[in-house]
């Protein structure tokens, strides 16, 4: 048994390790899916054209139709707003975040939903222990 002060520190409760246990294994931990993204400007567009994301932005598992929205994008404007390239071949990279992955998605993608160009998609993503993707977008 382990023991806990009350807020009001004036009585002593205990509580045995059966309960703490399962108080642990009943609480989900807070946690995220960060995916870094590296984008290359394209040779057939003039200085390499420009680069955004939308925010409805997701991934989806391969098993069904669940989803996960983007929650938060760093380094990357969001639409309507653009980077523009300087030059073609000129590197983009930058950081999309989204709630943890199921733990039953063995794959998923990442699906960048637009209303007037095609967005991104990454497909068959292998799902790992840390949450934490690298991948290339073109």
């Amino acid at each position: 048994m382990r023991n806990k002060i009350s807020p009001d520190k004036k009585r002593i409760v205990l509580i045995d390790d059966a309960t703490i246990k399962k108080l642990k294994e009943s609480v989900r931990e807070e946690s995220q899916t960060i995916v870094h993204c590296h984008y290359v400007s394209k040779r057939k567009y003039i200085n390499g054209g420009w680069v955004n994301i939308y925010p409805t932005t997701f991934l989806q598992s391969n098993k069904n139709s669940d989803v996960l929205k983007m929650q938060h994008a760093e380094n990357i404007p969001m639409s309507p707003d653009v980077h523009v390239f300087s030059k073609v071949g000129e590197l983009k990279s930058f950081v999309l975040y989204f709630p943890a992955i199921p733990k039953d998605w063995d794959e998923f993608s990442l699906v960048e939903k637009t209303t007037t160009a095609e967005g991104f998609v990454v497909r068959n993503i292998k799902r790992n222990n840390i949450g934490v993707y690298e991948i290339y977008l073109s």
